[in-house]
């Protein structure tokens, strides 16, 4: 997914773009945290640092990842990226509630402490991925880790007599499918309705987020048109050399070469929701330019979201396989999310840091957002 952006002063990655940030009654530019409903600007309340003598809970609480939760009216720190650390939020209508019960003085009550330890437990489900893509990308050179929303298929069946379809599993929520359950093929493209809802959606992040400073959540808006053409090639390690043009100019674009290779996959099934989601660990190792004629060719219209430590890409793809005369070019709608900055990720986890979590969780909640906003294909698409 590493090809180059190119700037543009509209938001829209098909072509006939919709207005910035505005919905359109079906476009589904309205953001909810829960998938349903329209989007309420949510209160911010800031708790700040103060040292809390824990060391006997935390030992009693076994071994964790996450710090003590502290309580306020100390200074409150800042990340990196500039981002608070401890922020937490209480939706209007909660405010409201707190404000009847406890007469009007919520603020001024203790907020909790995580647990009867004092501490939170790590998230099991970040837990993981973490340990996923530890496993898979500890040592390489060149990775990629990304995440491709679609849909996860049953098995063909032998006889013909059932087509492959979306898995059932026995759930009511997000679920990390087991390595050796039995899967189909991973579909990762969309309907044209559901491209237009993400499309307007992003587009309202952008217009929403421009106020805001570039290190706390600006959103950054980039376009791309390319034409990949793909050469196969056998050999260790297998994968295929693509080779990435800039349609207009036709140049072979900055690191635009490359042999990619897919290492690991990690399944989620998300019942109830529009799209599952695949985690993939790849290799995209720079390449010579290659001989002889493309087999493939794929003309990708790309939007691109940037966003603090990932990057969502909608691209709708126009592809052609050139070993059939006959063949006709197809089309299709996708979106990923890419991991910004994968050394660094890789370093904390080697360091077993908070910071390796946070990164993680924000490009996990964004793929949820982004399914949660999400609407069902038309006509069982």
């Amino acid at each position: 997914m590493s090809d180059s952006k190119n700037g543009s002063e509209n938001y829209y990655g098909d072509s006939t773009p919709p207005p910035v940030g505005a919905g359109d009654g079906n476009g589904g530019s309205s953001i909810s945290a829960n998938g349903g409903g329209s989007y309420v600007p949510r209160q911010r309340e800031n708790y700040h640092d103060e040292e809390v003598g824990t060391e006997a809970a935390e030992a009693a609480a076994g071994p964790s990842r996450k710090r003590a939760r502290h309580e306020e009216n100390e200074h409150h720190q800042q990340d990196e990226y500039g981002n608070n650390n401890q922020q937490y939020y209480r939706p209007p209508y909660q405010e409201e509630e707190h404000q009847q019960q406890y007469g009007g003085h919520s603020r001024h009550q203790p907020h909790l402490t995580g647990s009867i330890f004092n501490i939170s437990p790590r998230n099991p489900f970040t837990a993981v991925v973490g340990d996923f893509i530890m496993a898979h990308a500890s040592g390489l050179d060149n990775v990629e880790i990304e995440i491709k929303l679609g849909t996860l298929m049953t098995q063909s069946d032998p006889s013909g007599m059932q087509q492959p379809r979306r898995v059932r599993m026995p759930t009511q929520s997000e679920t990390i499918v087991p390595p050796d359950y039995p899967l189909g093929p991973f579909q990762s493209t969309m309907h044209p309705h559901q491209y237009r809802v993400l499309n307007n959606l992003l587009n309202s992040a952008v217009q929403g987020s421009q106020q805001l400073p570039r290190s706390e959540g600006r959103v950054q808006f980039s376009r791309s048109k390319l034409n990949d053409s793909f050469y196969g090639y056998g050999g260790r390690g297998g994968g295929k050399v693509r080779v990435s043009r800039d349609r207009d100019t036709g140049r072979v674009v900055e690191g635009g070469v490359i042999k990619k290779r897919r290492v690991a996959d990690l399944n989620v099934y998300c019942p109830n929701m529009p799209f599952d989601w695949r985690i993939s660990v790849n290799v995209e190792e720079p390449h010579d330019m290659p001989t002889g004629a493309p087999t493939m060719t794929r003309d990708k219209d790309r939007a691109c979201y940037r966003h603090q430590v990932c990057q969502v890409d909608l691209t709708h793809v126009m592809s052609k396989p050139l070993d059939d005369p006959n063949a006709r070019s197809t089309s299709s709608f996708e979106i990923e999310i890419e991991i910004l900055d994968v050394p660094t990720l890789i370093h904390e986890g080697q360091a077993g840091s908070d910071r390796f979590d946070e990164i993680l969780q924000n490009v996990l909640d964004t793929a949820r957002m982004l399914i949660k906003n999400s609407e069902p294909a038309p006509g069982g698409y």
